[in-house]
């Protein structure tokens, strides 16, 4: 199949076919598009929610001929589950730069708030999609198993960085360390759904700081 890509250099329009490119110059230039595209999708979806969201407007956002979205994600809904893998990877790259080996359980457990009061307050488009996707996953199967894999990921992640064997032990709760993480992400989850609707509200985001009494 042959792909005429528009290309934008110094502000103008210009249109490469792939028979003018080398193999390893066509893969290069698939692989740009795929990812301005996901980006545009990302945007868009963040700032008019997927119900509001057309094919067109992300090919505008992203300055690709819509039949090029088609091509390399087949339908909204394909783009959508491309949608769900960058906010899984946003999160985790924020959890990298946050977390360090010679941290306690505890100093994790204070990371994990800091970090959301963070996003909520300077990348509020990461919840923002994240909520619309978790809305959209109670009636799709294929984005809910997404969704829940997320969900899970990050709940095993506050089990093993803070709700450890060793801080279970000292703080003698009668609930296990599942029960614990969910409550933890629970929490988390909620109250970035609060600071989202209420964002003038400063207030909201400075109340996960109350959520050290579940390890202290």
């Amino acid at each position: 199949m042959e792909i005429e890509a528009e290309i934008v250099y110094n502000g103008a329009r210009v249109f490469e076919r792939s028979s003018d490119l080398t193999s390893g110059g066509v893969k290069l230039l698939e692989r740009s598009q795929e990812i301005k595209i996901l980006d545009a999708a990302y945007k868009v979806i963040a700032r008019e929610g997927y119900a509001n969201t057309s094919l067109r407007q992300i090919a505008t956002e992203a300055e690709v001929a819509v039949s090029q979205i088609s091509y390399h994600y087949e339908n909204k809904e394909g783009l959508l589950l491309a949608v769900v893998t960058r906010v899984a990877d946003n999160y985790y790259e924020y959890m990298q730069k946050s977390l360090r080996d010679n941290m306690s359980p505890r100093e994790k457990g204070n990371c994990f708030i800091h970090l959301y009061q963070q996003v909520i307050q300077n990348d509020s488009e990461l919840f923002r999609v994240l909520y619309d996707l978790a809305g959209l996953a109670l009636w799709s199967e294929p984005l809910r198993a997404q969704v829940r894999e997320i969900f899970r990921g990050i709940m095993d992640q506050i089990t093993e960085e803070v709700f450890t064997e060793e801080l279970m032990k000292e703080l003698g709760y009668g609930y296990s360390a599942d029960t614990l993480s969910s409550l933890f992400f629970g929490a988390l989850f909620g109250i970035g759904l609060q600071a989202s609707l209420e964002p003038e509200n400063k207030a909201i985001p400075q109340s996960l700081g109350a959520l050290v009494v579940l390890f202290q």
